[in-house]
């Protein structure tokens, strides 16, 4: 679930204050995909029926799209956007300015008695067990917003600049009203008797110091910004009192208030949001290479997937494998040399499919590839397994037996994970698993709460006699040396390569493992693209 929004939270204190309940906005994330276990019987017999046919005229394995309706609705296609850098207007110079939309006014999230008391429904069980309420207390403040018509001013936008407090109460007409102020670790609400009173605190209220934090003003804020901020809170008061403003809806400044925060942080820590590219080779595959934005609810997430195809393919005719490539960020450089691999006959024709995070997150950050590869692996196995490859299926001819899914480092975190978890699901996209260098002792992995499972591979063993699944581990010679202040306890890179191909394949006959190791002489990342070249022309 998402962190409780510091700006509900003042809302929550000032209206409690008059007899009234802010709902705490915080969205319950959905949970994992509940899938049946993998049918393998089906799987084998669709290969046995395939055997004699060609790789065009096999059966190939079918899989279901759990897409929900919004995440269906979200996809946008089109031709490759990386050559235009597009991470560059991602994000804005002024971070104040929330959004492109509302720059003409000022503009109010107001929410009425049925969203505060749907919030309250919602969250229910924070209120009682963080809050302290009890569900008499709930309903009992229910049936005020009802019989009181409460309404909450939620938020605020002034010419696109967005404001969380210092807000006037709804249909403010000069009187009393609230603000809160921090001190110490909590946030207190206090008094003003009359707007002139307000006016006269607004210059101390935007000053930065002991006991004064406003999520909108920043070390970084320069007295014209404060100037700027006093006017706008000014005009927000007085549209307020005129009734000239507009409205937008509901948890529309939620979704602007994480972009805001976003930004700044960008801005103030120097984040990078660019993606590695050889502009060259990038230009000479561009024709190639379809673009897809897709939102996953589970994840609330927008994720960018570039699907390559070599020259000559043929939906209608080709069924293909898919190499799909975690950390795109890092990873679409190979595809151009993959695509090459191919041209030239080195390679069997196969689809590359790079997954990547939207261009308004910085890819190369380990806290948001920790969301997905640690944190939030099992949504993001979820998105991949029942959402991404079944409808790409439904785009291209996919061979999912012969498709392969290849992570690295904490992707490699996530592909021993999904490799692991397989079986917990019908969809089967990958026959083949690639670990590289897989850092499963870096702190985003061992403070994950089932850190224990991770090192018995997940119970996979206690669930199966044996891997039905390839999986290759790689790693270089010399990234021991770069990491071993991290190891502590837990295995190096390197023993824990040897430790998962001997798990693996003391489960396997010993005539074929499933599992095979390669190490290069490299330290932990500078492999990766010969590795990939040499997996592809079938060399390992």
């Amino acid at each position: 679930m998402k962190k409780i929004s510091r700006i509900i939270l003042t809302a929550l204190c000032i209206s409690l204050l008059t007899q009234s309940l802010t709902a705490c906005s915080k969205k319950v994330a959905t949970g994992s995909t509940t899938a049946s276990a993998f049918a393998e019987e089906t799987i084998k017999e669709s290969a046995v029926a395939g055997a004699s046919l060609s790789n065009t005229e096999k059966a190939l394995v079918q899989l279901t799209n759990h897409m929900t309706e919004k995440e269906r609705s979200s996809i946008e296609e089109g031709p490759l956007q990386l050559l235009d850098e597009p991470w560059g207007k991602s994000v804005k110079k002024d971070p104040y300015v929330i959004s492109d939309k509302y720059t003409d006014g000022v503009y109010f999230e107001i929410w009425g008695p049925e969203e505060l008391n749907q919030e309250l429904d919602e969250n229910r069980d924070y209120y009682i067990s963080q809050m302290g309420y009890t569900e008499e207390e709930i309903e009992e403040i229910k049936e005020q917003h009802i019989k009181n018509d409460t309404h909450l001013v939620y938020g605020a936008v002034v010419d696109g600049r967005f404001y969380d407090r210092l807000l006037p109460e709804y249909k403010y007409n000069k009187g009393k009203g609230y603000y809160s102020v921090k001190e110490g670790e909590q946030f207190v609400t206090k008094e003003y008797n009359n707007y002139d009173e307000f006016l006269s605190l607004l210059p101390e209220l935007l000053e930065l110091g002991e006991g004064k934090d406003y999520e909108y003003v920043k070390t970084s804020v320069s007295t014209s910004d404060k100037e700027q901020m006093k006017a706008d809170i000014i005009r927000i008061f007085e549209a307020m009192m005129s009734g000239e403003y507009k409205t937008i809806p509901q948890n529309t400044l939620m979704e602007a208030f994480d972009e805001y925060w976003k930004n700044v942080m960008a801005i103030e820590e120097g984040m990078d949001y660019s993606w590695e590219l050889d502009q060259d080779a990038v230009s000479a595959i561009k024709d190639q290479v379809t673009e897809y934005h897709l939102y996953d609810e589970e994840l609330d997430r927008k994720l960018i997937v570039h699907v390559a195809v070599p020259k000559g393919y043929e939906n209608e005719k080709d069924a293909l494998p898919a190499l799909v490539l975690t950390d795109a960020v890092w990873r679409f450089n190979d595809i151009a040399k993959l695509l090459k691999e191919m041209e030239e006959g080195r390679a069997k024709p196969q689809l590359l499919i790079s997954i990547g995070q939207d261009y308004t997150i910085s890819n190369s950050d380990n806290m948001e590839r920790s969301a997905l590869f640690c944190e939030g692996k099992d949504k993001f196995l979820d998105f991949i397994t029942d959402n991404l490859m079944p409808y790409l299926g439904e785009k291209y001819s996919i061979d999912f037996e012969n498709s392969t899914l290849f992570g690295h480092s904490l992707g490699g975190v996530f592909a021993h994970y999904a490799v692991c978890n397989s079986d917990h699901y019908e969809n089967q996209p990958f026959g083949n698993y690639i670990v590289g260098s897989p850092a499963f002792w870096s702190p985003y992995s061992t403070e994950m709460s089932d850190f224990s499972e991770q090192k018995n591979d997940y119970g996979y063993f206690e669930r199966n006699k044996t891997m039905n699944k390839k999986i290759l581990i790689t790693g270089g010679t010399d990234e021991n040396e770069d990491y071993q202040e991290y190891f502590g306890e837990n295995d190096s890179t390197l023993d824990a390569i040897a430790h998962l191909e001997e798990r693996v394949n003391s489960h396997c006959d010993t005539s074929s493992p499933m599992a095979a190791s390669k190490l290069y002489k490299s330290h932990h990342y500078q492999y990766i693209p010969d590795m990939l070249i040499e997996y592809v022309d079938e060399k390992i």
